[in-house]
């Protein structure tokens, strides 16, 4: 008892330090901020968007979350502040349950060991993908099904009384959560499985079909469920792709592997991956070289959990193209190197020993540390930056609003959203180094337009579509106007839909 204690009191503490270490991190998150999402939220309400946004994509807990925030009349920031602090104490819970696991395989010898264990399995959750899963108020639900697909995974692998019922039943609640993060079951399964299978590949295999069967079931429930609350509430999904679309969509993501490894969905300096998966790669053959004897499938071990994590990170597009260039669809790819460096943990002496080989991964693991933080906050400050342009933007529009208002006598309550579809770029304000979800204007967004306007004007503008009855005020727009305002309905122009 005592010494469970003892245990328990160190894990606290760990928790603890990891926690406050995260929350510095985070601070320019955790002190405000708006994603072109939380514009959408504000402007529509609580209610509308956890029926007609979560529960119909089949996010029940996000949209029991979302009907809370309106029973309570929760402000919207703090909405924003309370769902990313619950979602970092999920995170910090799912380092620490991941480095529980992995000592099963191997014990550290001593405080640095754990030290460096704890590091590599924070950076496998805390990777530069799922920074993009902490920009949108999901964030919660987001780093929910991250941990029970953790569990899964592990439950799935140990293979203890009952484990295929329990498996499906975590995968089933994950998925319910957020769907996009399931190649993390994929890539924790494959990783387990081999750490604690070692040389039987068989095993290794039978696993993996369990894990895909298991992944399949469970996300072919939620598509039903999904018709099915789409049936109660009359809405019809339209992120999901037709069956017939599936090789299509599998002919895309091959086509375009090469750039998202190279340009990582611009969450990562270009090539940086690449570069960390070929040194690490490099360390791995030479060492078998080294232990030719002793360590004979440790590159074939390496390079399955490489091939399997990097298509488990593609798996949620063979349904559909949704989000394709997004990171929080992506998190097994963000996570690759940090798997990679428990795999070389758990399988090699390479932490534990001095020489060049050792100063070559020491150098490796730190460089990547360094470089996904520095990356986190540089990526988070552009997202503030862009927070303050996209005010000071619709301050401008307001400003000419209320000329015209005050010059015709009209008031303008309405707004069309018109989409241009020949320059993107004109989604990002200029100079914006990293163009993600993160740096989106949301005025030139289609889901975000109107909310953001509203949001920071105080206006009530009602949102319609551009009819034939309107066409001919439409023709009145001029070509090197963003806005325009025509009777009482301002035009904006949006590059994103």
């Amino acid at each position: 008892m005592k010494e469970d204690k003892i245990v328990q009191a160190q894990s606290a503490k760990i928790f603890i330090a990891i926690f406050v270490i995260t929350c510095i991190i985070f601070i320019p998150f955790l002190s405000g901020h708006y994603a072109t999402d939380t514009y959408n939220i504000a402007n529509i309400g609580y209610r509308e968007y956890a029926i007609n946004w979560s529960l119909k994509d089949g996010r029940i807990f996000m949209a029991i979350i979302g009907l809370i925030a309106y029973k309570i009349n929760l402000p919207i920031e703090s909405y924003v502040f309370i769902t990313l602090f619950i979602a970092l104490i999920i995170s910090n819970i799912t380092v620490i349950l991941l480095s529980k696991i992995i000592k099963k395989y191997k014990n550290p010898n001593n405080k640095l060991q754990e030290t460096i264990l704890l590091c590599i399995s924070y950076i496998t959750i805390f990777n530069f993908m799922y920074l993009e899963d902490m920009y949108f108020v999901e964030s919660v639900v987001m780093s929910a099904s991250i941990l029970l697909f953790l569990i899964s995974a592990n439950i799935l692998v140990q293979r203890n009384k009952n484990y295929i019922i329990k498996s499906l039943i975590l995968i089933i609640t994950g998925i319910m959560c957020y769907q996009g993060t399931v190649g993390m079951f994929f890539a924790f399964v494959i990783l387990f499985t081999i750490l604690k299978n070692k040389n039987n590949f068989k095993q290794v295999i039978i696993d993996m079909v369990k894990c895909g069967i298991i992944a399949f079931i469970s996300v072919l429930l939620n598509i039903i469920m999904v018709k099915i609350i789409g049936n109660i509430f009359g809405m019809q999904q339209n992120r999901l792709g037709n069956v017939t679309d599936i090789f299509k969509n599998i002919r895309i993501i091959i086509n375009n592997l090469p750039n998202i490894l190279q340009e990582t969905c611009n969450l990562f300096p270009k090539n940086m991956l690449l570069i960390f998966i070929s040194i690490l790669t490099a360390v791995i053959i030479i060492y078998q070289i080294k232990k030719i004897k002793e360590k004979r499938n440790l590159l074939y071990k390496y390079i399955a959990i490489v091939v399997v994590v990097i298509a488990g990170s593609m798996v949620t597009y063979i349904l559909t193209l949704t989000s394709f260039y997004t990171g929080r669809l992506r998190n097994a790819l963000g996570a690759l190197v940090g798997i990679i460096f428990i795999f070389i943990y758990v399988e090699t002496d390479l932490f534990e020993k001095n020489g060049k080989i050792n100063v070559i991964l020491c150098l490796t693991f730190v460089s990547y540390v360094i470089i996904n933080i520095i990356n986190y906050e540089n990526i988070m400050i552009q997202h503030k930056q862009v927070n303050i342009l996209e005010k000071k933007e619709i301050n401008i529009l307001e400003k000419y609003v209320e000329e015209y208002e005050n010059s015709t006598g009209i008031n303008v309550d309405k707004i069309v959203i018109l989409p241009i579809l020949d320059n993107m770029e004109k989604a990002y304000f200029e100079n914006v180094k990293n163009k993600t979800s993160f740096t989106h204007n949301a005025l030139r967004t289609s889901w975000a337009a109107d909310g953001a306007i509203n949001f920071y004007t105080n206006r009530k503008l009602k949102k319609i579509e551009l009819t034939e009855e309107k066409q001919e005020l439409y023709d009145k727009i001029k070509e090197d106007m963003e806005y325009q305002c025509i009777e009482d309905i301002i035009f904006v122009k949006i590059y994103m839909y």
